[in-house]
């Protein structure tokens, strides 16, 4: 074993030549690896060939099916062991030991990988234009959580009042300046003006919408499209890579536009009210610091920096006004007696799991933290919508299903809300499959290979496994 080791991040397929058994996964997994060796230096603990696995749906007393949703520990002799050295990791999103930190964390705080130029601190003013009407918008930052693929803050309107119904809201922003997890992932520089001139100059000639309607056809063809598929992403430039990042921001606002309006029969129930869409009304800051350097650019060009071509989008920034949740995260469960309704409480977010998954909807990044719980009735709203699929973009009702499956939504809350608390509480949740997924499981997640549906066969291994308790 080398002495000193690296981390791999497998995102996509690697052709490497050496026979592996393939394994769908709801997450990347992050490997320690000898720097200098390669895959086939390494011996299993357990050669896959050497036992046979049944079928999940199959009895058998010498083995136990189980999803993954925590971090996975590999077994090594303890001479070899006891040579590697301990390489930091980045805090996974389904782990219960950092989750409380990363939700305790708030964007008041300072933060190194924002940009500088971040006007979203509590205390500042914020001026919004309604897409609808046209109506300027001024409002007061109250708060402001940590940013991710978005910007995410509550606000109080100071005049007009835009809400009849509340002065208060929360405002999701689709905003690549600033959306820190966005940046991080594709290592794009922190916003400055002078990265935003070059932007508006790519813009201002064309280039930008040229490339966005590049990018949305590669997205039609192929929903999992990236820049990881171009092989030359890498000598993109500054200007480009802005681009892309605008162009993405979209993309998730759009997504979870559209998906607010299939949950129309929820909102205020299972998730939030959506009250309204929104522009930035100043998108990128104050405009005489971005002069361009255009020929024929006039005064009136740098009093307005909306785009003037086929699409408002390249250059606008698009927002949500969505109902202020009061309550505490699913993820902070256990700091929250009384400890009775645990049970219920985790129920309750997998069947609001359910009705959005009735109403169409595939979340491809389901996990404790999207959920808020009200500590009066001890309910969950699910509350975040930037990674998802539709029904009506799959083949047929097979490929959902499949689809479904293969992310097991409920699983990922249930089984890491049954470990975190066993681990955190000593108990008090215990995760029961539904009969839709144990209908998906018997299908589509059997070892040896497809079941067909609607039979005898599923009903009666529906049957024996409902209402048991899932290791």
């Amino acid at each position: 074993m080398a002495d000193h080791i690296v981390a791999t991040y497998f995102s996509s397929p690697e052709d490497t030549g050496i026979e592996v058994n393939k394994t769908d996964l709801t997450d990347p997994i992050h490997l320690p690896l000898p720097a200098d060796g390669r895959l086939s230096d390494i011996n299993p603990v357990v050669s896959p060939d050497s036992i046979k696995i049944p079928s999940r749906a199959e009895e058998h007393n010498n083995f136990q099916t189980a999803t993954l949703s925590s971090p996975i520990k590999f077994m090594l002799p303890v001479d070899q062991a006891e040579k590697l050295e301990t390489v930091e990791h980045e805090k996974t999103r389904r782990d219960p030991a950092h989750q409380n930190e990363e939700m305790g964390r708030s964007s008041n705080t300072s933060d190194d990988t924002m940009s500088p130029f971040c006007p979203y601190k509590p205390g500042n003013k914020i001026f919004l234009k309604s897409t609808k009407t046209g109506m300027r918008i001024e409002a007061e930052i109250i708060k402001c959580f940590p940013a991710t693929l978005s910007c995410v803050m509550v606000i109080r309107f100071v005049e007009p009042n835009f809400l009849e119904t509340t002065s208060e809201c929360v405002l999701k922003l689709f905003d690549r300046r600033f959306s820190t997890q966005e940046r991080e992932d594709w290592e794009a520089a922190p916003w400055t003006p002078e990265l935003e001139k070059t932007y508006q100059a790519f813009a201002h000639c064309g280039d930008a919408e040229e490339f966005f309607s590049y990018w949305d056809a590669e997205k039609e063809v192929f929903d999992e499209w990236s820049p990881r598929h171009v092989s030359n992403s890498h000598r993109w430039s500054a200007a480009k890579w802005e681009a892309y990042l605008q162009w993405q921001s979209t993309a998730y606002y759009e997504m979870e536009k559209k998906a607010y309006e299939l949950m129309t029969d929820l909102q205020g129930k299972d998730v939030p009210k959506m009250f309204g869409e929104v522009f930035l009304d100043l998108p990128f800051g104050v405009q005489e610091d971005i002069d361009i350097d255009i020929p024929d650019h006039d005064e009136e060009d740098s009093a307005s920096i909306n785009w003037t071509g086929s699409d408002p989008l390249i250059s606008s920034i698009p927002g949500l006004l969505l109902q202020h949740v009061e309550g505490f995260h699913l993820t902070d469960l256990s700091a929250n007696p009384p400890r009775e309704h645990w049970q219920s409480t985790v129920d309750s977010a997998i069947s609001a799991l359910h009705r959005i998954q009735d109403c169409g909807i595939l979340n491809r990044d389901v996990n404790t933290r999207s959920f808020i719980i009200d500590p009066v009735t001890h309910k969950a709203k699910m509350i975040d919508f930037g990674l998802v699929s539709f029904r009506k973009n799959a083949q047929d009702h097979e490929e959902w299903d499949r689809a479904q499956a293969t992310m097991d939504e409920e699983g990922a809350v249930g089984l890491l809300m049954q470990s975190y608390l066993e681990e955190q509480a000593g108990g008090d949740f215990v995760y029961k499959e539904s009969e839709r997924a144990l209908r998906w499981a018997y299908r589509y997640n059997s070892y040896s290979g497809d079941n067909e549906p609607g039979t005898k066969e599923e009903d009666d291994y529906v049957e024996k496994n409902l209402g048991r308790a899932t290791a």
